[in-house]
Formats: structure tokens, sequence, C-alpha cells
């Protein structure tokens, strides 16, 4: 049994690699047998961990904005099970160096493209304060993920034209209620017209997703 504890001390050292196949062929010239050692299974988590977990899980789904607001991106990522690196940007050489800037002024409601050294602006239609005021001001993020067409997973299925996720639930999209871009209107997303969201869409497809930045500034105007 004391050459069966040394070789369990050796496995369980990470500079070691003996993996456990070699290590059954070896036993019986030890004069242990090969089923009394068992491969050490992964640690599971403690209950006060799984309970952790759990209240950050409800917490971000009682409200995803405001959770995604006052959270750090490693508790972001855990609660909606993303990893933290497809959100907040703090690198200031790579917010510089983009390709293609995106700048939401909630203030103005409005959105600035900086691409090529062309520059253009779109009204859009941020979150609707107070509930649902688009979160993030004064943070910068890479873009998650492009979709052609989505249809929202929280909203009824709503359709959402060329997309643009960059903070957890968060995205840019084209819009059928145009009339209303100007001023807040969302649940915390960045509305644009359907002809400037295919615009920006392309944009960043083209220059690719890893070379755009998109920044939030300002504070959402509050509803009269």
């Amino acid at each position: 049994m004391k050459a069966l504890a040394a070789l369990l001390f050796l496995v369980s050292t990470p500079s070691f690699a003996l993996d456990f196949v070699t290590l059954r062929q070896q036993l019986p010239a030890l004069g242990v047998s090969p089923a009394e050692i068992r491969e050490a299974a992964a640690p599971e988590a403690s209950p006060a961990e799984d309970a952790a977990l759990e209240a950050l899980r409800v917490s971000a789904l009682a409200d995803p904005a405001g959770f995604i607001d006052s959270h750090t991106p490693y508790e972001v990522g855990q609660a909606f099970g993303l990893p933290a690196s497809r959100f907040l940007v703090t690198d200031k050489a790579r917010i510089e160096r983009a390709l293609v800037k995106l700048t939401v002024d909630l203030t103005r409601q409005r959105l600035v493209m900086t691409s090529s050294g062309t520059v253009r602006e779109f009204k859009i239609s941020s979150g609707l304060a107070p509930k649902n005021t688009t979160p993030g001001s004064g943070k910068c993020y890479a873009p998650d993920f492009l979709e052609e067409m989505h249809y929202s997973s929280l909203y009824n299925k709503a359709p959402m034209p060329h997309s643009i996720f960059f903070n957890g639930n968060i995205a840019m999209h084209g819009t059928e209620a145009e009339w209303l871009l100007g001023k807040p209107a969302s649940h915390g997303c960045i509305r644009l017209s359907k002809v400037n969201a295919k615009l920006v869409h392309d944009t960043v497809k083209a220059k690719g997703k890893a070379n755009a930045i998109i920044c939030v500034t300002g504070v959402t105007p509050q509803p009269k």
C-alpha cells in the first residue's frame, strides 16, 4: 500500500505526466492490484458556490439590463453562461486602432459611426427610462456576434434585422418603429432605421468584428 500511496501522490502532482493507463500496467510489478486505483473525478462545486451562482442567475433573469450594468464582466459571464471576454474592452490602444468605431450617444439619441476617415451620424432609439435604460454608459465593448435576422428570445420573437450584439442581450438593430427614432423607446437595445442598421452591420462585417468597437456615452433622457 505504500507503493500505491506514493504513486497516487505522484499522479496528483501537476508536474508528473504519467497517465492512468500506463500506471495500471506498472502496478502488478509493484505488487498492487490495478483495481485498487481509481481515477480522480473532477471536484464538485461546494453548496456555497452553487448557491452564489444560482443567486447571480436569478438576479440576471429578473433584470438583464440592470444586471449587466451593475456587475463585472466575469459575473455577467457566470450568470448568462458566456465568456467574460465577450463584453468590456478597457485596452485604450485597441479602442484607438479600431477600424470601425460606433459611439452611442444616449443624451442626443444618436449613433456616430467612424470608418475609413468617414463619419456618419444616425438617429437611434435607446432603452426607455426608467426601467429599460440602455446600460453601459462610459464603457466600450467589442461586438459579440452579428446576425442578418435575429428574433428576440425575450420579447415575443420580435424581429431584429441586422443585429450587432455587444453587451449580453443588448444589440443594435433595425426597427419597424422608425417614427420613434430620435427618442428612447426600446427595451434596452439600440434601434436604427432598417437602412442604417444594414449599413452599420455591413460595415462591421466587412472590416471584421475584431476591428470594431462600440462605446456608449451620455445619459438617457427622462420621459416627459
